[in-house]
């Protein structure tokens, strides 16, 4: 479906009609997922668990030091690759999910952020989103941590650079930045 945009002048209203795509959706979980420091700091500590207690077995027991090495590995690339697994179920489920309510039209202004499908209307005020990310092709407002606690405002509605830097203006604005990762 083609996107419209409407009215993109720095401070007024900005208006996009869209059908999401998996490939936003992805995009979008992917850039919040960035704040999950500690998930990413679990998995770096139960690698350096695994090289440590393979050093110990290799000490202790040379015999065994290889099958605790492929049992270890074994767990984290399956960590990985669940990982990977749950996050693609994520994206199909939400897709479908999207693709039920229609088109969605969106309006970001002075109040918030409006959105209608073809089966519900919603206004979000500026005030309930905790942060920003702005990625390559979206804008991730999240209001917060559960799969659907975020608006996405696809740049792909927007026809021309000033409509995006209008954009980025109206949702810094009102919405902080993502807080740093560290």
């Amino acid at each position: 479906m083609e996107n419209e945009q409407r009215g993109a002048a720095p401070g007024a209203s900005v208006e996009l009609a869209y059908l999401p795509t998996s490939d936003e959706l992805a995009e979008a979980l992917r850039a919040r997922a960035g704040a999950a420091v500690p998930q990413r700091r679990a998995l770096a500590t139960g690698a350096l668990t695994l090289a440590v207690l393979s050093a110990l077995v290799l000490l202790a027991a040379p015999e065994l030091a290889m099958a605790v090495a492929l049992a270890g590995l074994c767990a984290v690339l399956g960590a990985f690759a669940g990982g990977w697994v749950h996050r693609r179920y994520q994206v199909r489920r939400m897709t479908r999910y999207a693709r039920a309510q229609g088109e969605y039209t969106m309006r970001a202004d002075a109040d918030g952020v409006h959105a209608a499908t073809a089966v519900a209307e919603s206004r979000i005020a500026w005030s309930s989103f905790r942060y920003r990310i702005e990625t390559a092709h979206l804008f991730v407002l999240v209001v917060d941590d559960t799969v659907g606690g975020m608006v996405l405002l696809p740049k792909r509605g927007l026809r021309a650079g000033a409509d995006v830097e209008g954009m980025r203006a109206l949702v810094a604005r009102h919405v902080p930045p993502r807080p740093s990762d560290a």
